[in-house]
């Protein structure tokens, strides 16, 4: 597991990235790889994506949806932090590999 200087240090790009941009699953999915490095269990890195995407959404991130309208490109779902991290997580059970981008949603911090 990582220490929690290097999972600062991580967390850091990615809560400068959800302010800049649409976060997809493959970043973070990245970052859980370079954290946890080989030979973890699919639960370890799935533990540790929702422990980052709940630290996200603390900082005001919302997870969502992009769309194809030109005026509001992301529809923020109407979840609360914890119907958000439930919802993830049945997502990445029933994919049975790491989420990309693309899959499950996107986080960002709208507006």
């Amino acid at each position: 597991m990582p220490t929690e200087e290097e999972y600062g240090e991580e967390f850091s790009y990615l809560a400068d990235y959800v302010y800049e941009d649409w976060l997809g699953f493959s970043v973070i999915t990245g970052t859980v790889g370079k954290l946890l490095g080989k030979g973890h269990s699919m639960e370890e890195r799935n533990r540790l994506t929702l422990r980052i995407v709940g630290d996200l959404l603390d900082l005001g991130a919302k997870a969502g949806d992009l769309t194809a309208d030109e005026e509001k490109p992301f529809v923020a779902w109407e979840t609360d932090k914890a119907g958000t991290l439930s919802r993830i997580a049945f997502e990445m059970e029933s994919l049975g590999r790491s989420p990309e981008s693309g899959d499950i949603c996107w986080i960002t911090v709208d507006g």
